[in-house]
């Protein structure tokens, strides 16, 4: 019990006196431009050579207490790159330490940031989905996206590469019937600095029974020269189509516009016209014109 006693007493006594050694700190940053933002994140430890106790210097070691850093005093090196001295932030940074400990130098007198512009875009919001649909069902018009664009902000190198924000991805398969449901969008890395105004959005589908129908129509013959005239075969194409039963009776034959460029033609040394649709409705999809060959005749 001796022993102990006298190895305790010699261990308090020694560690009781003054020593100088170099601890660890971690750091935050406080007081950043609010026009620019981290493109890189600086030190997150720097080294401060203190003189203490022995017992401070244990106890800073094993649990070092977190230093505040005033980022707002920077110096331009370059067009993005900034410093600044922590030894013109010596005293501040002294009051953060524990009672007993005295900063004597700083590992590296100098701490480095790489700052970029901060910019804010508005962008469109892509879907990133795989639908499939039951037989007989389609979507009414296009998948919906509430909002579909939102304001996104960020260091300008990063802000000039993107395009568009995109969502998680959404599966479904023998759809048919219409939904409205959230998505999640996908989020950059935290070094990045982007942050989007909004995280999530909605999508909105109208799903409807669908019917193929097949109309007779005239064509026309764009730049036929003046004076040429020609007969063709057919005089009408067959124009298949899909569109909603709720919208069936609203497709006429004023619904398409069928041509036929005869310059095309001849410039391709084809003996035959092309059928080409140049207008149709809103309400169809999945056009398809036959014949997709018209046989002519020039008359003399």
């Amino acid at each position: 019990m001796f022993i102990i006693a006298s190895v305790v007493f010699w261990f308090m006594t020694k560690l009781s006196k003054e020593y100088e050694s170099t601890i660890e700190y971690p750091v935050a940053y406080e007081k950043l431009p609010n026009d620019k933002l981290l493109q890189e994140t600086p030190l997150d430890e720097i080294g401060i050579h203190v003189r203490a106790s022995g017992f401070k210097i244990i106890s800073g070691k094993l649990f070092p207490r977190s230093i505040n850093i005033d980022a707002s005093l920077l110096y331009l090196k370059s067009k993005t790159h900034y410093f600044l001295l922590l030894s013109q932030q010596k005293v501040a940074i002294q009051r953060q330490m524990d009672a007993g400990v005295s900063i004597d130098h700083f590992s590296n007198d100098s701490i480095h940031f790489n700052l970029g512009l901060l910019k804010r875009r508005k962008l469109p919001i892509k879907l990133n989905a795989e639908i499939t649909y039951e037989n007989g069902f389609d979507i009414e018009g296009e998948i919906k996206l509430v909002p579909d664009s939102i304001y996104v902000s960020g260091p300008e190198s990063i802000m000039d590469t993107i395009r568009f924000i995109e969502t998680q991805k959404i599966a479904k398969s023998n759809a048919n019937k219409s939904f409205r449901e959230e998505l999640i969008l996908k989020k950059f890395k935290e070094s990045s600095n982007v942050r989007l105004d909004t995280t999530k959005v909605h999508i909105v589908g109208s799903i409807e029974k669908y019917t193929e129908s097949t109309i007779s129509l005239p064509f026309t013959i764009v730049n036929l020269p003046e004076g040429v005239k020609i007969n063709t075969y057919p005089k009408q194409v067959d124009v298949t189509y899909k569109v909603s039963l709720s919208n069936f009776g609203k497709i006429n034959p004023s619904s398409f516009v069928i041509e036929c460029n005869y310059v095309m033609s001849v410039d391709n040394n084809l003996q035959y016209l092309i059928p080409k649709l140049t207008v149709k409705s809103k309400l169809v999809k999945n056009v398809k014109i036959s014949p997709k060959r018209i046989d002519f005749i020039i008359q003399k």
